[in-house]
């Protein structure tokens, strides 16, 4: 593994007490025009690793890695200006630079773009794409896509309504630890909404969510 490597190695693993060496490395690659070391430069700026928290410095090395190329970039970039994390928030500029990394099959990208095109959020609100996008996102793994696509077919949003790819995509969430898709699946259940009334297994989501909520889900991170 060479130096650079071995950096990134130390930013995605969180090791705290590499992050000097990593950030020299890094930031000798990314003075070089490197894109990749540019957005893990812009990384850990982001996200105070290794360096203080800087956000003006995490948009500009961001801009720099997605000017040369690098869709990563584009998404996290995206990310920043979406939420507005030490700058006004801009979703417009944020839906353009989630498109490239969203075409280019980044489940996550896809997900954040069609929660835009849901709310009407920087985009013209278009719920086709917003179920479009949110399929391709499910199918690449994102649970909370697979929770929104449930929900979607439930109320025939953007699709003819479909209890049975409802329940198929809330399942899918749940047993992936989603809580949001485990109360509502016991809710569904419980009074039969759109299922038959089963309160055995409404107890069993509603268990599974109780297991999460002792702190066995995973906290999402900020960048």
């Amino acid at each position: 593994m060479d130096a650079c490597e071995w950096a990134k190695t130390v930013v995605r693993t969180c090791d705290e007490r590499n992050y000097a060496s990593a950030v020299d490395i890094l930031s000798s690659g990314a003075g070089k025009g490197d894109a990749a070391c540019e957005l893990y430069v812009g990384l850990m700026y982001a996200r105070g690793q290794g360096v203080p928290r800087d956000f003006k410095k995490a948009r500009y090395w961001l801009t720099e890695s997605s000017e040369g190329g690098n869709p990563n970039a584009m998404y996290f970039l995206a990310k920043i200006y979406l939420r507005g994390y030490g700058t006004e928030p801009d979703p417009a500029k944020a839906a353009d630079l989630l498109r490239i990394p969203s075409e280019n099959g980044d489940p996550r990208a896809q997900y954040e773009l069609g929660l835009m095109y849901l709310d009407g959020n920087g985009v013209k609100r278009d719920l086709a794409h917003t179920l479009s996008l949110m399929m391709s996102s499910a199918r690449g793994g994102d649970v909370e896509a697979m929770f929104v696509l449930g929900q979607l077919y439930k109320n025939g949003a953007g699709t003819d309504k479909s209890l049975r790819e409802c329940v198929r995509w809330l399942a899918s969430a749940a047993v992936n630890g989603h809580k949001g898709a485990q109360v509502l699946l016991g809710d569904m259940y419980e009074t039969g909404d759109g299922v038959d009334t089963d309160h055995d297994e409404a107890k069993r989501w509603y268990d599974m969510a109780d297991e999460a909520r002792r702190g066995k889900g995973q906290a999402r991170v900020f960048l």
